[in-house]
């Protein structure tokens, strides 16, 4: 079982991380306005990086390590979740086995058994992948909404909403857009690492 989950982790992080949207998607979403060929990979990232600090989750299956200070109780909390698996929990320099921790994954809490953490500083040394196999589509809809708006803003001067000329009179507003990312944001939530004293 154990090589299985090397073998689980290894393949993982051979894959490239995974994008929270595509530039074909941003393009179906301008309407054609904005090609494929236009759409920065920088602007794909920074979105992923905006929904991942604004909503305290990690999407994205990544390899981590977290140290934490020991408080005397029997429980872990990680600093990123739902957890895909843990590779090693280290108390202290000793190495505990999986049979003796119970893993919640959507929650990234680990609950210890018959043992508690030592007080001590970044003496808690937990690895493994978080995040998710597949992002959501949720997720996946704010980032192409994030990428958009940045894409439109680009090709249109974002601080013009209005043009005439003579007698055509053309409006460009991200008021559409604004809205549904604001739904889509309200949707999602966002969840805060839980610390005890």
């Amino acid at each position: 079982m154990a090589t299985l989950a090397s073998l689980l982790s290894q393949a993982v992080m051979d894959i490239a991380p995974t994008a929270y949207t595509t530039p074909a998607l941003v393009s179906a979403m301008t309407g054609g306005d904005v090609p494929q060929g236009k759409v920065l990979t920088e602007w794909i990232e920074a979105a992923t990086e905006e929904i991942d600090r604004r909503s305290g989750m990690c999407f994205r299956a990544k390899q981590f390590t977290n140290v934490l200070d020991g408080d005397g109780t029997g429980a872990i909390f990680l600093d990123c979740f739902p957890i895909l698996e843990i590779d090693s929990l280290v108390l202290d320099g000793t190495l505990i086995q999986s049979g003796e921790y119970a893993l919640k994954k959507s929650t990234g809490i680990i609950r210890l058994k018959n043992l508690v953490t030592p007080f001590g500083v970044a003496n808690v040394i937990v690895s493994g992948i978080h995040g998710y196999s597949k992002v959501p589509t949720l997720v996946q809809k704010i980032a192409t909404l994030i990428v958009a708006k940045t894409a439109l803003s680009s090709r249109f001067e974002p601080l013009v909403d209005n043009e005439n000329i003579g007698d055509f009179s053309q409006t460009r507003s991200f008021k559409k857009l604004n809205d549904e990312l604001d739904r889509a944001w309200a949707a999602l939530g966002k969840r805060f690492r839980i610390f005890t004293l």
